[in-house]
């Protein structure tokens, strides 16, 4: 899945708006599932009086019996009535309460984006509103993509495989959203068997996949990169990989795009991390300006020089040890850190020199960097001792059950501790191996945001109260294809074809 974020990876929710279930009547059966075969309410059997004889004066006459009889099965008629009447309202007895359907709130912020939350996320989110209306969400789409430029919400599709583009942009600064352009070319082919759809923008050009898109008009045309996919941009230069050996660098220059260079690398990955690197994969220090390539895990990391398309091994050797593999690739403004899977970690600039080597600390916060990048220096003393002096604060999971989690902030006070967060660590004991693909907390430490990483997708999204230890959590964002955050209150979620922005929740 992909993510729009910060560089930085690392609670059974109750649903409080489902109308709570009534229990059964004192000693009425509890029914779960299918209706029980024992009528619950039925009479206990009469036991005939042993002196009583028909012509007696107490035996009991016919018609006194069929009154008795009617008005137990109008009793009986009346709490059948009743009990449907509960049922059509509450749900059966012993099912799953069910979850109401929340309605859209609209944006009411400021549309400001510093690269941390809000505070008023402590509240718990609301839906401020679902996309519908532009031809990259109706009817069936293979894949649905969206992109933040400023207060413009860019979302594209493909129609069917292989073939067709819809491109939407949408100004999200107001209470709903308003569509600025809508375009739809069913004669776009790109490779949609190796590449995930990807948009990047350079200028006044939106890029998709293989296709240009003007960002004023919404014309699309088709790009010379047919069969690459665009990997970042650096200035003025965009840079679109293969997903096999090569990487190419392109200008637009008098109306049409020039090839500056084209590099030979590596064996590619077209689901490499790199790709979606958090705060992108170009680094720079000094002269250099260099980009990293997508390559595969087995493979030494490689950077190519944006400007000369030179491209430089990180290592001695362009392939790894057996025994070793690639955990984790951390990058600095000016450099980039790569730690294996025996904790050892290497540095190199942007350059690609080896500058420091050392084994990481084990166990490490995840970070609120507040949309700032570390540099090399920053960077090797958070992997040696966890402090990031860059960032907002650090988010920490710990307890006897890994269901703690510790906000803190770089700029100083107490820390806060938010209980029962589940299911954000691959251990159950401490030390708490945390997976946080996201994280951010306010500048007062009040709200924190942290989504957690399962390899291929993101599949728990938790709101945190700091102050009411609080944890919130909304079903929609159980497992969604991408995250984007427009605004420090608004966050962008794609699910199964669907563009629904959430916001903190309203009073």
């Amino acid at each position: 899945m992909s993510t729009n974020d910060s560089q930085w990876t690392q609670p059974t929710a109750v649903d409080s708006s489902s109308a709570p279930v009534p229990p059964p009547p004192t000693g009425t059966p509890y029914a779960s599932g299918p209706a029980s075969s024992t009528n619950v309410f039925a009479s206990p059997t009469s036991i005939p009086n042993p002196t009583a004889r028909p012509n007696d004066p107490g035996a009991p006459s016919g018609m006194s019996s069929k009154r008795a009889w009617f008005i137990a099965l109008s009793i009986l008629a009346f709490l059948i009535v009743v009990l449907m009447v509960l049922g059509y309202f509450f749900g059966p007895w012993g099912s799953a309460p069910r979850e109401q359907k929340k309605s859209a709130q609209g944006y009411a912020g400021a549309a400001t984006s510093t690269g941390n939350i809000s505070s008023a996320w402590a509240a718990g989110i609301g839906t401020a509103w679902t996309l519908d209306n532009v031809s990259a969400v109706r009817g069936e789409h293979q894949e649905v993509t969206t992109l933040v430029d400023g207060t413009t919400l860019y979302v594209a599709a493909t129609p069917s495989l292989g073939e067709g583009l819809d491109v939407a942009a949408v100004d999200i600064s107001g209470s709903q959203p308003q569509v600025i352009w809508d375009s739809s070319n069913p004669q776009v082919k790109r490779d949609s068997y190796r590449f995930s759809l990807r948009m990047v923008t350079i200028g006044d050009k939106l890029i998709v996949g293989n296709s240009t898109v003007d960002k004023t008009t919404g014309e699309v045309e088709d790009a010379p990169w047919l069969d690459d996919a665009p990997l970042t941009v650096v200035g003025d230069v965009l840079v679109t990989c293969s997903g096999a050996e090569t990487c190419t660098g392109w200008t637009w220059e008098s109306s049409e795009w020039k090839q500056q260079w084209k590099s030979i690398t590596s064996l590619q990955d077209v689901h490499s991390s790199i790709w979606d690197i958090l705060g992108g994969p170009a680094v720079s220090s000094g002269d250099y300006m260099s980009i990293l390539v997508p390559v595969q895990d087995k493979r030494s990391l490689q950077l190519i020089d944006v400007r000369t398309g030179t491209v430089t091994t990180l290592g001695e050797s362009t392939r790894w040890d057996p025994s070793t593999y690639r955990r984790g690739v951390y990058r600095a403004s000016d450099g980039v850190a790569i730690r294996d899977n025996n904790n050892m970690v290497r540095f190199y600039d942007a350059s690609g020199t080896l500058i420091n080597s050392f084994e990481a600390a084990p166990t490490l916060p995840g970070v609120a960097d507040g949309g700032n990048a570390p540099t090399i220096e920053e960077l090797q003393a958070y992997l040696k001792n966890g402090k990031s002096p860059w960032a907002t604060g650090t988010v920490e999971v710990s307890g006897s059950k890994c269901k703690d989690v510790t906000v803190s902030l770089t700029s100083g006070g107490p820390s806060r501790i938010v209980h029962n967060v589940k299911d954000l660590s691959d251990t159950s004991s401490e030390p708490c191996y945390a997976r946080m693909a996201q994280v951010r907390v306010s500048t007062d430490g009040a709200a924190a945001y942290i989504a957690d990483d399962t390899g291929r997708e993101i599949e728990h999204v938790y709101f945190l109260d700091t102050n009411g230890d609080v944890v919130h959590t909304d079903t929609e964002l159980g497992t969604v294809d991408q995250l984007t955050w427009a605004f420090d209150d608004l966050l962008i979620a794609v699910s199964n074809g669907q563009v629904t922005a959430f916001t903190p929740a309203s009073a």
